[in-house]
C-alpha cells in the first residue's frame, strides 16, 4: 500500500490518511480494463481537491489520463 495519494491529472502527491483522503476525488478502474499508472492504488484512481474544483469534469479527466473513455472502453484495446 502507498503512503502517498497521487493525483492523476497533475501528478500531486500527499501522504495518505483518512482525512485528506476524503477530500480526494476517486473512480474505480472498470474490471476489465488493464491500466499502468503510478497513480492507481488497487482499483482506485484519485484526483486531488484542486483538481476536482478547478475541472468539472475531473472524472472525465482521469479516465483519459488512463487512456479509458467514459463509458469505460479502453482505448487501448
Amino acid at each position: 500500500m502507498s503512503l502517498y495519494l497521487s493525483c492523476v491529472i497533475c501528478a500531486r502527491k500527499q501522504a495518505d490518511g483518512l482525512i485528506s483522503g476524503a477530500a480526494w476525488g476517486r473512480v474505480e478502474v472498470p474490471h476489465g480494463a488493464a491500466v499502468e499508472h503510478p497513480a492507481v492504488t488497487g482499483r482506485t484512481v484519485r484526483a486531488c481537491p484542486t483538481c476536482c474544483r478547478e475541472h468539472p469534469d475531473w472524472r472525465e479527466r482521469i479516465l483519459a489520463a488512463l487512456g479509458l473513455d467514459p463509458g469505460f472502453e479502453s482505448l487501448r484495446a
